[in-house]
């Protein structure tokens, strides 16, 4: 392949010049951009843009050039086409705007020389506009349109019934939360006392038995 190269360069010198897309593709009524690079000594070389002829001209312009620069111009428009050469970057920029079917095809973007121009082929494609359209609106007049105002729902609130009843129902279960804790502390302290009586009660009958036996003991 590399070897194929080569002899094709060697036979056509230049035929690599000019680079860029092999195809395009446009929408109808938009644009198009195409970016054509060359290779350095060739900036003060007009850059143009044309068709491509018929098969029995390939690779020539059919009608002349659509659009091109000059020495002095390195931008210009002309009708629909405009063309823009970077000569830092070594890039012309070719723009087709307002696209019809009809402007589907080959293109040539190349660089004006004395002898052969070097060319580079970019097919363009156009796309119809494929946006619905309703068969009624297109034979009848629309009528106005009129607007209505848009409500916006307010979140539910909760009702007061609801609330109140919540309230209600918090307010009587803390009273008697409140009530049950006092009695058990109540309870408490209740069995505290009797365990302390039941204490006391048990230490002097004890007391008493033992004065008694003291007594007995001694009259005998």
């Amino acid at each position: 392949m590399k070897l194929f190269s080569v002899l094709l360069w060697s036979l056509f010198p230049g035929c690599w010049a000019v680079t860029g897309p092999r195809s395009v593709r446009g929408r109808l009524g938009g644009s198009v951009t195409v970016e054509c690079g060359y290779e350095k000594g060739y900036e003060e070389n007009s850059k143009f843009w044309c068709r491509e002829g018929t098969w029995l001209a390939t690779r020539r312009c059919s009608d002349g050039h659509l659009v091109e620069t000059t020495e002095r111009e390195a931008e210009v428009t002309q009708g629909r086409f405009s063309i823009r050469d970077n000569r830092t970057r070594r890039v012309f920029t070719v723009t087709m705007e307002n696209l019809t079917l009809a402007d589907a095809g080959t293109y040539l973007c190349g660089v004006d020389m004395t002898a052969i121009d070097r060319r580079h082929t970019v097919s363009v494609s156009v796309s119809p506009d494929v946006s619905p359209r309703s068969p009624i609106t297109d034979v009848l007049p629309q009528s106005p349109t009129i607007e209505t105002p848009q409500i916006t729902k307010q979140p539910d609130s909760p009702s007061p019934t609801t609330t109140e009843s919540r309230f209600s129902s918090n307010a009587d279960t803390t009273p008697t939360r409140f009530t049950v804790l006092i009695l058990l502390l109540f309870l408490s302290k209740g069995l505290v006392f009797l365990g302390i009586v039941c204490a006391a009660t048990c230490g002097s009958v004890r007391y008493r038995n033992s004065c008694r036996e003291k007594v007995s003991r001694q009259t005998q």
